[in-house]
């Protein structure tokens, strides 16, 4: 897997299965040789691999959600007139991108105002050329960095009504052993049982108020402004 497979894809999908490996733990605390043998042969047989595409195909289909929650894609927004913070900064890009694709001719204010919807078409297709344009990631590795942030990101929110409900059934086996060690059997609960049920605890706060639109769409702007940045260098 090259680096962003594995940070944008697998991780969130890593950190949505983990519950469900601290509620193994904590049941057959003495076991781990025998479940690190399981997990290693999942991996070679392609689990991990099929764990990033699962992430990703979440991570996409949310996507446009998003997007309808933000009114555009964040660099169609950056490259609006209506939404520019920065007239100096946005005439530039303009400029730059109307030199780069003589076939598309970027929008007046007064012709974006009478036509958003094809305005944005060409936003769109300005972005498309600069991601096109800025995959090496030794020459762009700024805009690469945040791509990668982005998509984490973007994957982990997509993944947020699955990582929950692993979440709470990691903290139900958790819950589970507790009172069948304490309540029933009488015997003292492995530590690695508590540990792991702060952990699922933690998690589950982390999908409720952390991974929301907000902190994903913090890293799109980032990501936009860095790929709109490249137009100096192209």
């Amino acid at each position: 897997m090259d680096r962003y497979t594995r940070t944008a894809r697998l991780k969130p999908a890593l950190l949505v299965a983990m519950p469900l490996g601290l509620a193994t733990v904590a049941w057959f605390p003495t076991q781990f040789a025998g479940w690190a043998v399981i997990w290693g042969l999942v991996a070679w047989c392609g689990g991990t691999i099929l764990l990033a595409q699962f992430g990703r195909d979440l991570g996409r289909k949310k996507e446009v959600i998003l997007f309808q929650m933000w009114g555009g894609k964040p660099t169609t927004r950056i490259l609006r007139h209506r939404e520019a913070t920065n007239t100096t900064t946005l005439m530039r890009w303009h400029r730059k991108l109307q030199e780069l694709i003589p076939d598309v001719r970027m929008p007046t204010p007064e012709e974006e105002a009478a036509d958003p919807g094809r305005a944005d078409e060409v936003y769109d297709a300005c972005g498309a050329f600069l991601r096109e344009r800025t995959r090496d990631h030794t020459r762009f590795p700024v805009v690469f960095e945040e791509n990668c942030n982005y998509g984490f990101r973007r994957n982990l929110w997509g993944m947020r009504p699955l990582g929950v409900a692993t979440t709470l059934a990691g903290m139900l086996a958790v819950g589970a052993l507790i009172v069948l060690n304490t309540q029933i059997k009488h015997v003292n609960t492995p530590p690695v049982a508590y540990v792991g049920g702060a952990l699922n605890a933690v998690l589950l706060v982390m999908w409720g108020a952390w991974v929301t639109p907000e902190w994903v769409k913090t890293t799109a702007n980032a990501y936009a402004d860095r790929l709109l940045s490249s137009c100096d260098n192209l």
